[in-house]
This record gives C-alpha cells, structure tokens and sequence, in this order.
C-alpha cells in the first residue's frame, strides 16, 4: 500500500541531521537507553542504516557502537539472529553525564507531549474533512499495523497509520509540524517503547480512531488519538 510518508517511509532517510562525531552519536543512543526508551534487548538498526539516517559516515557510527559496547550498554551479537542489542547495563556507567541525561529527559517529555497535542488535531481534522478513499486508507493501513509481529515492523506500520491521518485533515501544516516532531523525537530510528501490551492497546485504539474519523465525530477521534500517544509513548518517557 503506498502513501506519501515524506521520510518516514522506510523509518530512516530523511531525517535530524546529526554531527559526525561518534560521541555525541553515542551520547544520544545512551541516552535513549538511560530514558527507557530503548529497553534492553532492543534490536538497534544495523550500522549502514543509522549512517545512512543519521547522515553521518559509517565509521563514525561504528566508532560510536564501539565505545557503547567498551561502557556495557550494547552487545554485538553475530551468525542468524545476530546484531546490536541493548544489554543489561550497569547505572554507574551514567556518572558524570547525568546533567546531559536529565535535560535528555525533559526536552524528551516536552516533545512527546506537544506530539499528543498536535495529533489530536490531526485526528480532529481528518474526521471532518477526510474522503471516502482516504477513511478507508487509514482503515487498511490499521489493519496493517495489526499484522505486525515485531517492534521494528510495528513502529513502522504505527508512522505510516498516523501519517495517513495527518494527511486526511488537508492541512498542509498540520503535516509539516506532524512531520518535524516525529523527526525529533525519533533522531535517526525508531524507537518507541514497544511490548506486547502496548500492541494490544495500539491495535484497539487504532480501531476506535478509525471509526471516529470514518463516522465524521472529530472530537472524539482528536480525543482518542490524543489519549492513544498519551498511554502508549508517554509512560516511557
């Protein structure tokens, strides 16, 4: 199914562009994990990827995973089912950057928040003004995100569903700060905090948002949209 995801459409591309030097690539990946919003576990883009997202050379990027993996907060795993992995990491690995965290966390909060804001509109928009086609898009492209079995799959087929919605309001702008939040909030790769329970709940809010907007209700698709992004990103950050 193909929408117009101006960047989102493989989940990397077109985003932030970070400064090349491997520790402050670093620092934004620890930081992610300091938050929460990279669990352990967490499978991490391979290195081509992340370069080709983050606009950085790969070496800058794998000298970046080097010291993560020298500070225990990522193991390299290699053969089938290999790749870079959050791993079990040690809180005294944090001293002497906690200032850098904590404003990490709070800048991360304040997005995440004007994230709900803004998509409440959206949904708002796209109840009132959306056509037949594009309510039955945003159904399918639900029903997608419900296929889904992993994290990465599902955080992919989540910005696609929620683009759709952006896009059915018919505000250019809307879609432009949409756009520029996710790519904020996100720096490079997805990572939404993702488990079975989240996906349960995505999976039924994502119907109720698709019946409000296909029954035309727009404060009650804003409301449920906003509430959505509330319980499923906001928890973690």
């Amino acid at each position: 199914m193909s929408t117009p995801l101006s960047g989102l459409g493989d989940g990397l591309g077109d985003v932030v562009v970070m400064t090349s030097a491997p520790q402050q690539i670093a620092d934004h990946i620890m930081s992610s994990i300091a938050v929460g919003a990279l669990p352990v576990g967490s499978a991490l883009p391979p290195e081509r990827e992340l370069a080709a997202a983050m606009q950085v050379s790969r070496s800058s990027v794998r000298a970046a995973l080097d010291r993560l993996e020298r500070g225990g907060f990522i193991v390299r795993r290699r053969g089938r089912g290999g790749g870079t992995f959050v791993a079990e990491w040690d809180s005294r690995a944090l001293a002497g950057i906690e200032d850098r965290l904590q404003e990490f966390h709070r800048t991360r909060i304040d997005l995440l928040d004007a994230r709900a804001v803004v998509q409440n509109r959206a949904a708002l928009l796209a109840a009132q003004r959306r056509t037949a086609a594009e309510a039955e898009e945003i159904a399918g492209l639900a029903e997608a995100y419900a296929a889904q079995a992993d994290a990465a799959g599902a955080r992919l087929a989540d910005a696609r569903f929620h683009h759709a919605v952006a896009l059915a309001g018919h505000n250019p702008e809307i879609v432009r700060i949409v756009t520029d939040l996710d790519r904020r909030i996100n720096t490079g790769f997805r990572h939404d905090p993702f488990s079975p329970e989240l996906f349960a709940r995505a999976c039924a809010d994502h119907s109720a948002i698709v019946e409000a907007i296909r029954d035309g209700d727009g404060p009650a698709a804003g409301r449920l949209c906003e509430e959505h992004f509330r319980a499923t990103t906001m928890m973690a950050g």
